[in-house]
């Protein structure tokens, strides 16, 4: 695969990507649980139990397992893929360089420092910090590593959809959170290519629902008003010429767009229920799922728990403990 535009114009490629990552990944990543939620009859994939509490440890393994050791490389993010891209610099020995959002969980910075990264924060929101990471890396001729924006970072995500594949012999909807589209863009590839008749369904926000507008609008949009929401890991404009929007625009077969008050109770009922702790974006999903007035229980549907980095604050809130 020789360039993002490639990628855009041969998607059917990306599950050979998907399988290459998962061979140079696979001793670093846990393979996570898949959890079943008797009561709904949802099946939950745990990435909230990941190495670094996020799906995002994947993609980040899956592009940086691909520079060489002693280079320095530039990233953005509100938090999960910082996170990923420090840990797996720490691992291939790399120097990383990030930039986020001053707005971002302070508790996801407080990790990012702890992991030694070089921090820069942005004023604005998360687009902002991308473009100014993009600008420092291009002006320093150093390696750009996008959260989402990245076919090696897309085929890391989409090992997701490989071990779902592995557990289940028949898997009718899959609910996956979507920001910048990385997450449900690698997943949707695999699981399309393996079972096209899988309903892909696009989780987002009511506050921050960018990529639905875009898939609305048939181009990239922002949303008209910047609202704060829980699912901070999902929130945020894309970039314009991100090579996930037409990938999502083809894959994604409907959103269900969700409100604060219904990521709490999500966050809320998986505690209660199964004792996981998840950040919001993960609650989105979840909250999808338990709306969707077109989910059979008896079928095979996956709810993608993409995160558990929440302020223990807020989970105490939520929670009532």
């Amino acid at each position: 695969m020789s360039s993002d535009s490639t990628l855009i114009d041969h998607p059917e490629d990306i599950p050979s990507l998907v399988n290459d990552a998962y061979q140079r990944i696979k001793s670093h990543v846990a393979h996570t649980r898949l959890l079943k939620e008797e009561t709904l009859g949802l099946w939950l994939k745990c990435e909230n139990e990941q190495e670094t509490g996020s799906f995002k440890w994947r993609g980040a393994l899956s592009r940086l397992s691909l520079i060489p050791a002693g280079q320095s490389i530039v990233t953005a993010s509100t938090g999960n893929h910082g996170l990923g891209v420090a840990r797996a610099a720490e691992l291939f020995g790399l120097k990383a360089t990030i930039f986020i959002p001053s707005s971002a969980a302070p508790k996801k910075i407080e990790k990012l420092v702890a992991l030694g990264a070089d921090l820069h924060l942005v004023d604005g929101d998360s687009l902002q910090a991308e473009l100014t990471g993009k600008a420092y890396a291009q002006e320093n001729g150093l390696p750009w590593v996008s959260p989402y924006n990245d076919p090696e970072v897309i085929a890391g995500q989409g090992s997701i959809g490989l071990e779902l594949t592995m557990d289940l012999p028949q898997i009718d909807k899959v609910y996956v959170t979507v920001g910048g589209g990385g997450l449900v863009s690698g997943i949707a590839s695999w699981i399309k290519w393996y079972h096209p008749e899988t309903e892909i369904i696009g989780c987002q926000p009511v506050n921050s629902p960018e990529m639905y507008l875009s898939v609305q609008a048939g181009r990239v949009v922002d949303a008209p008003d910047a609202l704060t929401t829980l699912s901070d890991g999902s929130a945020g404009p894309l970039e314009e010429d991100s090579i996930t929007f037409p990938i999502c625009s083809r894959l994604i077969d409907r959103f269900i767009l969700i409100d604060e008050a219904e990521i709490e109770s999500a966050i809320h009922h998986l505690y209660d229920a199964q004792k996981l702790i998840v950040e919001g974006a993960a609650g989105v999903a979840m909250a999808a799922a338990m709306k969707d007035i077109h989910r059979i229980p008896d079928h095979q549907s996956v709810v993608i728990l993409c995160g558990g980095n929440i302020d223990p604050t807020v989970h105490r809130r939520i929670c009532n403990y």
